[in-house]
């Protein structure tokens, strides 16, 4: 229901101005044929109330379809969630009536030739040549979208205005397939070519083949056999992959061109732009060969390389068994070599603060407590810029304490030839201003035969009374302290009141061994004290105390039999 009003004037003969609520427009004719400036041109028989009028700028059809078409936007995807089962389901109906009026006019106009998606729908109703069909289905259209308006608007439809609707439906359907065309194979050819476009292959990727030749490359350096087989897999693999690649994209092109010459044979007007490959110029075959002449590049550059670096290795070795074999013709054989100076060759150029915490370099000496290494440590700490140097076949090297460097000095020499060495460092005691001179050395290397001789004169120190050269104690240990290994055995058997308390233990030890109840357990207390005296002593203190509590304990377990953890 609405209102509405017109007024026309005739301002000259055949010449009206029309005044109503849409607007202003003017009509041109006389009684019989008029022609309305909004393009409405009105033919008549006076006096009969026969008429036809027929609208220039009408979009009837369309208008509809449009509607059809863009109500579904309006559906919010988001939201259904929220919906109730009425709301739910008029929504189901809405998309239900949309889906098939689409799916009608597009079969329609696949069938004439028209190659068009359901999304372009309102450009295709436009086609000219279509109007006269389009035109017996308006009242449809109609139907159909106030149906679908009223869903949208108020959330529900009564059943009256869903049967209306789906009647409506029906009769488009029917007169969309009435008027079907013979073109008809388009759509099947659309697929055909919408698959062949889909099965562009994807361009590989060449990461595994370089990240594996160059690997190759790196082995092939130090071991040419192998390097070869991972450098050939690569270079195989890489092409393998490029070749594979390139036939199947040749045969997707074919099939590609075959389809779109069936679908352009059966095409009269293409609405939606036909598939098409959307992928860019691939440049596989550049990268396939970029990747293999870079590989060829680095295995070409390490078989060069390697055979420099090995004939190098190979030529060190010589020089040095030379040097090595006139030293030792003209050296004098020691009685002892348990270790080979060879193993401390890693020591020259080296500062002494950085390798003496380093176990290696702390076995070339002997006799040393963990007191004195702390100390040795302190008068290392600054040396000279050469570091460790080979002198007269000693590896030699000196340094002072930070600061103290006129009183606190140490300084070593490690034989070449077998690897032993002779410590001697010096310290200010605070009774007295004389600097304190302690040394350390191998029986079978004295520290005279030494380059610490020349060191200790230029620095006004004197050796003879204060070398104190590490004899075997006069009460031995229960153990052969040539085989010690720790620094507990070494503090042991450099102090004769520790080595008379180890054989007092072994003696308490065997008796409590022959008396204990459970010899399992006593095995196993053994081994944790043994343990811990290995782990945890590593100053002359920790020996006496850990010697003391174990005579106790053992006693006991000799009187009682009682193994007691």
């Amino acid at each position: 229901m609405g209102w509405g009003f017109r007024k026309s004037i005739k301002v000259a003969p055949g010449v009206r101005i029309n005044f109503s609520k849409s607007g202003v427009s003017t009509s041109i004719g006389g009684r019989g044929f008029t022609y309305n400036t909004r393009g409405r041109i009105t033919a008549s028989i006076p006096g009969t109330g026969i008429r036809f009028t027929q609208h220039l700028n009408s979009q009837r059809t369309s208008r509809p379809i449009s509607s059809i078409v863009a109500g579904s936007s309006r559906i919010d995807p988001v939201t259904t969630e929220r919906l109730s089962k009425r709301e739910q389901a008029t929504q189901d109906f809405v998309q239900m009536v949309q889906a098939r009026t689409s799916t009608a006019l597009q079969q329609y106009f696949v069938s004439h030739g028209v190659y068009v998606a359901a999304g372009d729908l309102t450009d295709a109703v436009t086609l000219e040549e279509h109007q006269p069909v389009l035109e017996t289905l308006s009242r449809e259209f109609e139907v159909t979208t106030k149906a679908i308006r009223l869903a949208l608007d108020i959330g529900s439809i009564s059943l009256a205005e869903k049967e209306k609707a789906m009647s409506a439906v029906y009769e488009i359907e029917r007169k969309c397939a009435e008027h079907h065309g013979a073109h008809g194979e388009l759509g099947t050819a659309s697929s055909a070519l919408l698959s062949a476009v889909r099965a562009w292959p994807k361009p590989p990727a060449f990461m595994a083949p370089i990240l594996a030749g160059l690997f190759g490359c790196f082995i092939l350096a130090r071991n040419v056999p192998v390097g070869l087989i991972l450098v050939c897999f690569a270079l195989a693999y890489g092409g393998y992959r490029a070749l594979t690649f390139m036939r199947r994209k040749a045969a997707v092109a074919a099939a590609i061109d075959q389809a779109n010459q069936r679908f352009e044979s059966l095409l009269n007007v293409e609405v939606t732009p036909r598939p098409t490959v959307t992928a860019g110029r691939d440049l596989v075959s550049l990268k396939a060969a970029g990747f293999g002449a870079l590989i060829l590049v680095a295995a070409i550059y390490a078989l060069v390389v390697s055979p420099r670096q090995s004939t190098e290795k190979n030529s060190a070795p010589v020089e040095a068994a030379t040097t090595e074999a006139t030293v030792a013709a003209t050296a004098p054989v020691p009685t002892v070599a348990s270790r080979s100076g060879t193993a401390f060759n890693w020591l020259v150029g080296k500062y002494p603060s950085d390798v003496v915490n380093d176990r290696r370099f702390r076995a070339a000496f002997n006799g040393i407590s963990r007191a004195d290494w702390g100390k040795i440590s302190e008068r290392l700490a600054v040396t000279n810029a050469g570091g460790i140097q080979s002198k007269d076949g000693y590896l030699v090297a000196s340094g002072c304490m930070a600061h103290f460097c006129n009183s606190d000095q140490a300084a070593f020499a490690i034989s070449e030839v077998t690897g032993k060495g002779d410590l001697v460092f010096s310290e200010a005691p605070a009774s007295s201003h004389d600097p304190v001179v302690k040394g350390f050395q191998w029986p079978e290397l004295p520290i005279s035969g030494t380059p610490l001789v020349d060191w200790a004169r230029e620095n006004g120190m004197s050796l003879g009374t204060t070398v104190a050269a590490p004899s075997p104690p006069s009460t031995q240990a229960s153990f052969d302290c040539k085989k010690a290994r720790s620094d507990a055995e070494h503090i042991i058997c450099s102090d004769p009141e520790l080595a008379a308390s180890d054989v007092q233990l072994a003696v308490v030890y065997a008796k409590a061994k022959a008396a204990a109840k459970d010899p399992v357990a006593f095995k196993e207390r053994t081994r944790a004290q043994w343990n811990y005296r290995e782990r945890e002593c590593h100053d002359r203190e920790c020996l006496v105390r850990w010697y003391a509590d174990q005579k106790v304990v053992l006693s006991g377990i000799a009187n009682t039999g009682d193994v007691t953890e």
